[in-house]
């Protein structure tokens, strides 16, 4: 039940999908990761649009003696955000997506049973203010609210409701709350640094585990000018603590744990409104708990303008 933790449903990948769109170099041209969130915030009446998309591969065991085990062999999520500058140090963004997955199932009392949890994702409003910029870097703080809007409607093969965490929507409102500190250590070389907490609603008389995410980023710009034309090398090291889910007051033993992963990827700017990213999330090491898949690795690719 990887799912719990790596199963990028709307619910568990969305604000990190929140574009790094720069006040002052552009969307994404500068910047340290793709997943760790920047303190920088657009400007002014700007707008950005951001496509993303993750496809996460998973390590499935044999299925032999496997009992209430969850498994998937991919899971591809593509996520529109739509984000506006409103002030010189507040920014508002809207996200949604669409999952998909192959080779998704459970087995249960030793039946393997196979789903189809394609569908649209949770709707998440977020917003971020920059408390502080100066000498020492820029520090912002963010939050955001998700809606139960995504598809919770999946049914296994034989007719049974599969649990929240294994759906495009929770069903479930959701909240979270970061903090993001940006630092220039040279005119090419960017450091940002992130931690939020997400707080899981309930629903289906099911909860999935509150979620801790930590990152740290540098960007390396290795060609071409901040306002222009330009190609990056990005370096994320990122932790994800998840707890166990309940289910009708019960923990679900085969869920939650830690992932600790490093992401190395490439930023190109192709003007100063336009960047294309693309990173590769390798776990170094799984600390999950019970019996669940493990991730082999996860491609993001990111399309970000600005107007």
């Amino acid at each position: 039940m990887t799912q719990h933790i790596v199963f990028p449903l709307g619910v568990l990948f969305v604000l990190s999908t929140l574009p790094n769109a720069l006040a002052d170099h552009g969307p994404g041209t500068s910047g340290g990761g793709v997943t760790t969130q920047s303190a920088e915030v657009l400007k002014p009446n700007q707008w950005s649009l951001s496509l993303q998309n993750d496809w996460t591969s998973f390590d499935v065991p044999s299925l032999v003696g496997k009992e209430n085990f969850d498994f998937i062999d991919d899971a591809y999520l593509t996520t529109l955000t739509v984000s506006y500058g409103i002030t010189e140090n507040f920014q508002m963004s809207l996200s949604d997506g669409y999952y998909a997955a192959a080779g998704a199932g459970e087995i249960e009392d030793g039946d393997t049973l196979t789903f189809d949890p394609d569908g649209i994702t949770d709707l998440w409003l977020s917003a971020k203010y920059r408390c502080y910029r100066g000498p020492e870097g820029q520090f912002a703080i963010y939050g955001g609210l998700k809606a139960p809007v995504g598809d919770d409607d999946v049914f296994n093969s034989e007719g049974e409701r599969v649990e929240p965490s294994s759906m495009p929507g929770s069903g479930a409102w959701d909240g979270l709350i970061g903090i993001a500190y940006t630092f220039a250590l040279s005119p090419t070389l960017s450091l940002d640094a992130s931690a939020q907490y997400i707080v899981r609603g309930e629903h289906f008389d099911y909860q999935i585990g509150n979620r801790i995410d930590v990152g740290a980023a540098l960007g390396w710009r290795v060609w071409g000018e901040a306002k222009g034309p330009q190609v990056s090398l990005m370096w994320e090291a990122l932790l994800r603590s998840v707890r166990a889910g309940e289910s009708g007051g019960d923990t679900v033993v085969n869920s939650g744990g830690n992932i600790l992963a490093i992401a190395p990827g490439v930023r190109i700017g192709f003007c100063e409104n336009a960047s294309l990213s693309i990173s590769t999330q390798l776990p170094i090491i799984q600390d999950l708990n019970g019996d669940q898949v493990e991730t082999d690795f996860r491609l993001t690719t990111a399309l970000t303008l600005a107007f």
